[in-house]
């Protein structure tokens, strides 16, 4: 039976167009009702939330000055609802573990691991760490990419799956967890499009996608 994703996407430093050829190889018409929104107001204005809910939204939609967060509360309220009570999976890409503000119930609560910063790009390897159905057939592949630096939630634990490395260090790079119902996953690699159809990376987020929405 077909799932129900909505995959929440765009931003000044990652727009639209760079995403999309992924999100086409990740949800098949054949298995999934596709919805794609810049809105993150649009998830939560449906009664019955999806499946799965793939967030590649920067925190931080643009470069205005003062600049704005759209994460809000209620926002933070309905998702968290939605994954431990009603089972829905929270998969957030690269950006979309980017800007969440440090105490965010959508942080501390739900993803459990935000972006801090990243040098420039530069060569960066994915190695995993951990046996998991998320990681399974995917081998250690390197990118030139941004390598962000992580923190995890003092609330709530999760499990680093997989790590980055390159000239500035080692970061955890995967992780994933259980919340109530739902299942819950961050991916921080990924920043160009070139990087986003890589084949080892799209094996690995198509792994995180059916962890996530089971």
């Amino acid at each position: 039976m077909k799932k129900t994703v909505f995959v929440l996407l765009n931003d000044y430093w990652h727009p639209r167009a760079t995403i999309e050829p992924l999100v086409e190889k990740l949800f098949p018409e054949k298995d999934w009702f596709l919805r794609v929104t810049d809105d993150p107001n649009y998830p939560t204005a449906y009664f019955k939330m999806p499946d799965l809910l793939v967030n590649f939204k920067d925190g931080i939609a643009n470069t205005q000055i003062p600049t704005s967060n759209w994460y809000g509360r209620d926002w933070a309220f309905v998702l968290e609802r939605a994954v431990r009570g009603s089972g829905m999976g929270y998969l957030a890409v690269h950006c979309g573990t980017a800007n969440i503000p440090e105490d965010h119930p959508a942080f501390r609560q739900v993803l459990r691991g935000r972006f801090l910063r990243h040098p420039p790009l530069c060569p960066v390897t994915f190695v995993p760490t951990a046996d998991h159905p998320i990681t399974r057939g995917v081998e250690s592949f390197t990118m030139n990419d941004e390598q962000y630096v992580v923190e995890f939630s003092p609330d709530a634990p999760t499990q680093v799956l997989g790590v980055s490395r390159s000239e500035h260090g080692e970061q955890p790079a995967l992780w994933a967890h259980e919340l109530g119902k739902g299942r819950v996953c961050g991916v921080t690699p990924g920043h160009t499009a070139e990087n986003l159809l890589h084949p080892a990376y799209v094996k690995l987020l198509q792994n995180a996608v059916a962890w996530c929405a089971r």
